[in-house]
């Protein structure tokens, strides 16, 4: 099968060769350019699978190659990466409104490489795959009582009924077909006798004497043969219908015993339905607290990045720790602004407003980097890697979800706004309310 092609574009030749290097021990064949111009052209003739496009280069950067590959139908579809050695979360958001599908740092990892080229399939798999463990605990269903009859022992009891009802009807049968089968048998007897007889009364000089009894005898001894045939098969078939009558009384001994059992059962269900509602709540105060202690911390500085590199750490140690307990469900990420008192202007921008000025000072009551609509969705690179490739995000068991609720939900209420009002004071309570809570949402037990 042939490789899958790539494109890195870069005016450094140094990330040019290391990064075609890292591609290469992923079984992609590389083309390499050194300007976003170049790239456009190599593309009128040549359809990658990915390209690795840099920001920063002269002519044009990466954002206008970037935009200039999607407005073209023919190259629209083709997923690009953004590469850089710059930090900022302001690449982000440009580059996903751009079309990228992410941005990797120019120190990428082999490991993280393969991740991104793994979610695009174009990686091929080396490693083998275990399939992870589940640590929810469900309840069991209630065990059925144990019953003295078993299933196979009714199952015995009812065949062994019918057989004698058939034994039963196939003694008629018997008894109609024992006189015939004998019959021609006692008759060769009887006449072998008759014989006999003929000739010991011809030897004594009586004949006719005892020849005269053969008739009643053979009748005789064919009454004596049937009756004693019957009186066996009887027997033999009052023993059957004996013990099955037996089996019969067990089996509906074991069905009363199963009925008052009913009960109990239905008793035991409603106390393991308590018991499983009470571990709920338990379970749901536990993720509460949890989310209490985190949100403890929860504000983060005027100038940082919501969802950045420390934000990452916490993330990742939360996550780790919902999946140890068996959590299923969805992970909240809420962020909040909060509106300060600045002051400033749009030309040399805004800072927060200086200890000893009061509310009537205030150029701005806002966010210093208010025009971004997306503000408090900013992420670092490595916070959004990891939530693209991280098998703690994407596995089947936790979701996370960015809330932005902006200035909408104040943690804190602000102090009215008159000239009474120092900056300082606003701006404590501004702080407060400059945040990112965690919300656990577990998911309901079927």
């Amino acid at each position: 099968m042939a490789n899958r092609l790539a494109l890195v574009v870069d005016d450094s030749k140094t990330a040019r060769v290391t990064l075609k290097h890292m591609l290469e021990q992923q079984n992609l064949d590389v083309d390499t350019l050194e300007s976003a111009p170049e790239a456009i052209d190599y593309l009128v003739n040549n359809t990658p699978d990915v390209i690795f496009m840099d920001i920063m280069m002269p002519d044009m950067d990466g954002f206008q190659a970037v935009e200039a590959i999607k407005g073209n139908p023919d190259t629209a579809t083709i997923p690009i990466m953004m590469y850089t050695s710059k930090e900022g979360d302001l690449y982000v958001s440009q580059a996903r409104a751009l079309g990228a599908i992410g941005i990797v740092p120019k120190h990428v990892e082999p490991a993280e490489l393969f991740e991104v080229l793994n979610s695009l399939g174009l990686a091929r798999e080396r490693r083998s795959q275990t399939d992870r463990k589940s640590n929810v605990m469900l309840l069991e269903e209630v065990p059925e009582v144990a019953l003295s009859a078993e299933a196979g022992d009714i199952r015995d009891i009812a065949y062994e009924a019918a057989e004698a009802v058939g034994n039963h009807e196939s003694v008629n049968h018997r008894h109609g077909e024992l006189p015939d089968n004998r019959y021609d048998e006692m008759l060769g007897e009887l006449r072998d006798m008759r014989s006999d007889i003929d000739a010991l009364s011809a030897a004594r000089g009586s004949p006719g004497g005892l020849s005269s009894l053969w008739l009643p005898l053979t009748v005789f001894l064919v009454m004596l043969v049937a009756l004693l045939s019957l009186y066996n098969l009887h027997l033999e078939t009052r023993d059957r219908l004996d013990a099955a009558g037996q089996r019969v009384k067990e089996l509906v001994a074991a069905r009363q015993l199963q009925e008052d059992s009913s009960t109990e059962r239905a008793s035991l269900r409603d106390q393991l339905d308590s018991q499983a509602a009470g571990s709920r709540l338990q379970t749901q105060l536990l993720y509460n607290s949890i989310a209490w202690a985190i949100n403890l911390s929860s504000a983060y500085d005027m100038q940082d990045v919501a969802f950045g590199d420390q934000r990452l750490a916490m993330v990742q140690e939360l996550l780790t720790r919902l999946s140890s307990l068996g959590f299923r469900g969805t992970v909240q990420l809420e962020s909040h602004l909060g509106d300060f008192c600045l002051t400033g202007d749009e030309v040399d921008g805004y800072r927060m407003a200086d200890d000893g000025r009061y509310m009537s000072d205030c150029s701005l009551i806002g966010h210093p980097l208010y025009q971004l609509p997306t503000l408090g969705e900013r992420q670092s690179i490595g916070f959004a890697n990891f939530m693209a490739t991280s098998p703690l995000v994407n596995g089947d068991d936790i979701r996370v979800e960015i809330v932005n609720y902006q200035n909408s939900r104040p943690k804190l209420p602000y102090p009215p706004r008159d000239a009474g009002v120092s900056a300082s004071e606003w701006n404590e309570v501004a702080a407060a309310n400059n945040r990112v809570e965690v919300t656990l949402i577990p998911e309901r037990a079927e």
